[in-house]
């Protein structure tokens, strides 16, 4: 399996570490490989960067999780860009997607939950994933 995971459930697996998302993300990391590109992860560590969270992430965390996710996930170059999603700041998940051949983008968000499937990615919530997996 090759999956992207939205930012929204990172984060959410991040802060929750007994959360669906943390299962996903944790299970991912061990049985599939998670891919990433430029775009993503700079959006990933933006929000983490924010003040909100900077009660519950440290710097030196956020910049850990960049060096795992640089040296466990798998980086795609955006070759072929998307114009897709209405809401276009979605459009990098389905970039990435579509360039690194996944076979599940893995999202809370509804603008991309209403595009499933797209070719043959399966766009789904956390928990349908983890549904579909512990079978």
């Amino acid at each position: 399996m090759r999956l992207v995971i939205d930012t929204n459930v990172l984060i959410s697996a991040i802060l929750s570490p007994d959360s669906v998302a943390a299962r996903v993300l944790n299970w991912g990391e061990n049985n599939a490989s998670i891919l990433y590109s430029t775009a993503t992860l700079t959006e990933l560590l933006s929000v983490l960067g924010r003040s909100k969270f900077s009660k519950y992430i440290d710097p030196e965390d956020i910049d850990g999780l960049a060096r795992r996710i640089k040296t466990t996930w798998f980086f795609v170059e955006i070759i072929q860009q998307i114009k897709l999603c209405r809401d276009a700041q979605d459009d990098k998940f389905i970039e990435l997607a579509l360039n690194g051949d996944a076979s599940h983008l893995i999202t809370g968000d509804n603008d991309l939950l209403v595009l499933h499937p797209i070719q043959n990615i399966s766009i789904i919530n956390p928990r349908t994933f983890w549904d579909e997996i512990i079978k």
